[in-house]
């Protein structure tokens, strides 16, 4: 079959691949759509641990069961993962879809759309709170910016980089108010687009905005922290930190029954037409341009379809 390989070395190529083969408690998958985001980059480049061999990319997908059934799939059985015409997933993280979503869509809201949902279910968003979503732009943050809406949020902060992409999010509506990071200074714009202070930070990037952004809470504010894209450690007073919580958010290791909780009510939502995401759409033969736009900070989830 044709597939993606990452060799050891963390170089990407698109060759022929020996095809799966069916094992007790796993599900062969036909893929029509694979997603792609930064862990996987991470990954190739050595970040979770030295690479043992080559195997197949893409950490999540839609596919078809052997009698047809349409399926949302995750956690591919290594070395076997979404970038292929076929892949092999454990029973626990082969998941029924609704029929009337486009497979970007679903893809758009599964890893994405849970490492949204679960730290803003944990930050208790109360009515009327002040939102900031750090990274707005990518899947992540978009669907955040949603979420914070439909949880009660009264203002809402979307801060990245690209000026372009904040005015679309809110001209959409998804945001009441936009800072374009890096700019200038971040303290002091985030600070005065917070409305008297934020409640709760969504923050996908870390690094000195994650910094900047805690500086600009008011007591009582919940930070949850999920991504690293602008490094990897921040430094905080503990003033800073007096009376304001700030905590890691994990959701990709976190329990398959879990994770298809969440997975299901952003799946009800994104059917009752409450929820969307930008996707950019590669077929399988253009995947090397697809790895290489994701590397580049796409401001969407990257979907390999056919």
């Amino acid at each position: 079959m044709q597939a993606a390989i990452i060799a050891p070395d963390g170089s990407f190529s698109l060759a022929d691949h020996a095809a799966p083969q069916a094992t007790a408690g796993a599900q062969l998958i036909t893929v029509a759509a694979a997603g792609i985001g930064p862990t996987d980059l991470m990954r190739a480049k050595g970040f979770f641990g030295p690479l043992a061999g080559p195997y197949i990319p893409g950490g999540e997908g839609v596919g078809a069961l052997d009698d047809g059934t349409r399926v949302y799939f995750g956690h591919s059985i290594a070395p076997f993962g979404a970038m292929a015409e076929q892949t092999l997933v454990s029973d626990a993280e082969v998941w029924p879809i609704p029929a009337e979503l486009a497979d970007d869509q679903v893809i758009g809201l599964a890893i994405s759309g849970t490492g949204a949902l679960i730290p803003m279910e944990e930050a208790r968003i109360r009515q009327g709170d002040n939102v900031l979503i750090l990274g707005a732009t990518g899947p992540v943050g978009q669907v955040a910016l949603q979420l914070a809406r439909i949880m009660g949020a009264g203002h809402i902060v979307a801060a990245a980089r690209s000026a372009g992409k904040l005015a679309a999010l809110e001209a959409r509506g998804w945001a009441d108010a936009s800072v374009q990071l890096g700019t200038g200074d971040d303290d002091a714009m985030l600070k005065a687009a917070s409305n008297g202070g934020f409640d709760v930070v969504l923050d996908v990037i870390y690094g000195p905005p994650a910094e900047a952004a805690m500086r600009a809470t008011r007591p009582g504010a919940r930070m949850m922290s999920i991504g690293v894209q602008a490094g990897p450690t921040v430094t905080l007073s503990l003033r800073d930190l007096v009376f304001r919580s700030h905590i890691g958010v994990g959701t990709g290791q976190r329990p398959a029954a879990e994770r298809r909780a969440a997975f299901e009510r952003l799946m009800k939502m994104a059917a009752a037409g409450t929820l969307a995401v930008d996707t950019a759409i590669y077929p399988l033969n253009r995947a090397e341009e697809a790895w290489a736009a994701q590397a580049g900070s796409p401001h969407a989830k990257i979907v390999i379809g056919r």
